[in-house]
């Protein structure tokens, strides 16, 4: 096992206070299907997959000398995968609205699982096979071109997803949901924003669910299901031919092609909309 170790921290002048940058670069030799956990109490984290049998880790905080010199910053190698951690030693009343830019960046062997969680920050992973979940308390979620089961979730931002084979699991609290081009089954929930899915292979299941915004759902045209879909304050258009057992303003439910796993769609604040793509 080979590891490569570089830290430092640099004093840069602003003005009469002093600002840090605090980084650590560490690479791992490890075997495909292992698994990266990240967690940090705040910062971006974007992870992608490369073409070696490495986990590249690329870790910066900038703030004040004091801020810098209690964060911790650490990659190590366990229990069949890598850890990488950035996180403050102590917590002071002050300290929890630091204005600190933190910055985690990791490559993965293509066939390779993620765990990661920020407080604060936004979360983006790109290419990977293997099974994933990306949280974050304050920030957006991404994930593009990935192979494998996806569990999503943010108190304070968007979800965003394209090209996925591999069931998604999108939650969020307060953004917009987008889950586009995904082969598998689908469940996108929002309690403050907007619900727009894709579906880019057979029917395994979908829910789009929002509070507070409209629904759009694209179907392959000949796709199965039985659909139910309804509104608390809006309209329900579709272009989709469904046989209805139930036809109201406010619902409509029955068989498309039929039948199958369920479609539903439900919001209570706004319009649902059926596509059909070809």
């Amino acid at each position: 096992m080979r590891r490569y170790l570089a830290i430092a921290t640099v004093l840069i002048a602003a003005g009469t206070a002093q600002a840090a940058e605090k980084t650590l670069d560490r690479s791992f030799d490890v075997a495909p299907g292992g698994t990266l956990f990240v967690e940090a109490d705040g910062g971006d984290v974007r992870v992608s997959a490369g073409d070696t049998n490495q986990v590249k880790v690329h870790m910066v905080y900038r703030g004040s000398e004091k801020e810098a010199a209690n964060t911790v910053l650490e990659a190590v190698q366990k229990d069949g995968g890598v850890t990488v951690t950035m996180k403050k030693e102590s917590h002071s009343w002050f300290s929890w609205g630091s204005s600190g830019d933190q910055l985690i960046e990791v490559t993965v062997p293509k066939s390779y699982n993620v765990n990661a969680k920020t407080g604060g920050g936004s979360v983006d992973l790109r290419g990977t096979t293997g099974a994933a979940t990306l949280r974050t308390s304050g920030g957006d979620v991404a994930a593009r071109n990935v192979t494998g089961n996806l569990e999503l979730r943010t108190s304070g931002g968007s979800i965003e997803t394209d090209a996925i084979k591999g069931d998604v699991d999108a939650d969020t609290s307060g953004g917009d949901v987008r889950l586009q081009r995904v082969d598998g089954r689908i469940k996108a929930n929002t309690s403050g924003g907007s619900v727009r899915v894709s579906l880019a292979g057979a029917n395994r299941g979908i829910s789009a669910t929002t509070s507070g915004g409209d629904i759009e759902v694209r179907l392959p045209k000949g796709t199965t299901g039985n659909v139910d879909a309804s509104t608390s304050g809006g309209d329900i258009e579709t272009e989709i031919p469904i046989t209805t057992t139930t036809f109201k303003e406010s619902r409509i439910a029955g068989t498309l092609n039929g039948g199958g796993e369920l479609i539903r769609a439900h919001t209570s604040g706004g319009s649902i909309r059926l596509r059909e793509e070809n």
